[in-house]
This record gives C-alpha cells, structure tokens and sequence, in this order.
C-alpha cells in the first residue's frame, strides 16, 4: 500500500485472490486508507468492508455495480456522494462520520435497493451530527420510504411493530423523567391508572400482532432447523 491509496498488490494480498476481478468480499477494515485507489476494478465485487480509515471521498466506488453490502463506518465521510452510482446496494453502513444533514443523504434516493442503512451504532458509540437531530430518523424514513432498517431497528416487515413497541415505552420514560425532575414535591405514579387498560382486544392491538410476528419468524426458523437436520440425516445415510 503506498500513501494510503489502495492498490492491485494489497487488493490481492488481502483477498488471496490473483485476479481481482475475481473478488466477491473483501475486508479492508482499519488500514489507514484515504484514496480508494483502483477498487472500481473489482467489478464482482459484492460486499466490502472500509471501516475505521480516513475515506473522504467515495466517487472510486463507481463500476461496483454489484456490490450489494458496503461499510464505511469510522471515516470522515462528509457527505456520500457516490454511492448513487452503486444500483445493487441493499445495506450501508455510515455511522461513525461527519454527515451534518439528512439533505447531504439525498443522493441516496437513487438507490432503489437500499433497505438498510445504518447512521447510528450506540453499541460502538458511533454517530454522525445529524443523529444528534430529534427529528432525523423521521427525517431520513421521509426522504427514503423504502428503507426496512435504519440503525439497525427493523421499520417494516417481521418484528417492526416490536421496535415500534419499544421505542414508544422508552419515550414514554424519558417524556416521565423530565416531568419528574421539574417537580419537587408530590410524587406521583410514572404512568396514569389507566395506562395499562386495553383499548382494544389483545388479539387487535399492536401488541398482539408484533406477538403473531414473532410467532411467525420463530416457527420459519423451527422449520428452517428442521429442514437442516432432515438433511443432515440424509447425507449421514449417504456417507
């Protein structure tokens, strides 16, 4: 690698691959890159990993046309300019940046296979300014509906109502806490008497179906388990 720009030789060296357009992942995580250099060569390419570098600049990417997941987490990515050219791109990760607006996002409108994408990693304690928004994720899900995860919170399809549910308690909790702490006297119960009665039946309520989707996601991977061992059972007979 010379001057941080990534070259044949290190594209080689870290994939085990002789011919680069033969690569389909690769991990370039935390190797002081700061020029994508000749990446576009890697025209099979489908996911990569360039977290934790020093990227700026993203427009090398173009001629991924099939890459479909991409890391960027850890870099000083102002803006994602570029990634618009990348038409297979189904989950980026961006957190961990200096992406000041959800505005400097818009390119990736043209993304039509973008369902996941990642602003913000508390586990990492990754972020961007623009996190620090109170209105930035209903900011990001107005400029791109089709996204199904952001931040890793599943927002549409199997188990979204459950991060939904969530999300909602743990506001529910801060809007209390703030009341609390302006009050100096005369306790009160956290949540009104009739927080808990049901306005509907259960089996109606949001409540109830997160319930039937989770039903539904553990009974798909009983089956999927079930279908592992029938053919584990049959390939021991073979043997």
């Amino acid at each position: 690698m010379e001057d941080g720009k990534i070259t044949k030789a290190l594209l080689k060296t870290r994939s085990g691959e002789f011919d680069i357009e033969s690569i389909h992942t690769l991990n370039l995580r935390d190797c002081g890159l700061s020029d994508l250099g000749c990446i576009s060569e890697c025209t099979q390419l489908e996911r990569l990993n360039l977290s934790r570098n020093d990227l700026t600049k993203l427009n090398k990417l173009a001629g991924l046309g099939n890459l479909s997941s991409l890391n960027l987490s850890g870099n000083r990515i102002t803006n994602p300019e570029g990634l618009q050219a990348l038409e297979s791109l189904q989950s980026v990760n961006l957190a961990g940046n200096l992406i000041g607006s959800v505005n400097s996002l818009r390119c990736l409108t043209a993304l039509d296979k973008l369902e996941d994408l990642r602003l913000h990693d508390p586990v990492r304690d990754l972020s961007n300014p623009l996190c620090h928004s109170n209105t930035y994720r209903k900011d990001v899900l107005d400029m791109l509906p089709n996204l199904k995860v952001l931040d890793g919170e599943r927002i549409l399809g199997l188990g979204s109502d459950v991060f939904s549910m969530c999300r909602e308690i743990e506001e529910s909790l801060e809007r209390r806490q703030d009341v609390n702490s302006q009050q100096s006297s005369n306790p009160s119960p956290w949540v009104s008497n009739d927080y808990f009665e049901p306005t509907t039946k259960f089996e109606e309520s949001r409540l109830g179906d997160a319930k039937e989707q989770l039903e539904a996601l553990l009974s798909s991977c009983k089956m999927a388990v079930k279908k592992s061992e029938d053919v584990f059972v049959k390939l021991k007979k073979i043997n």
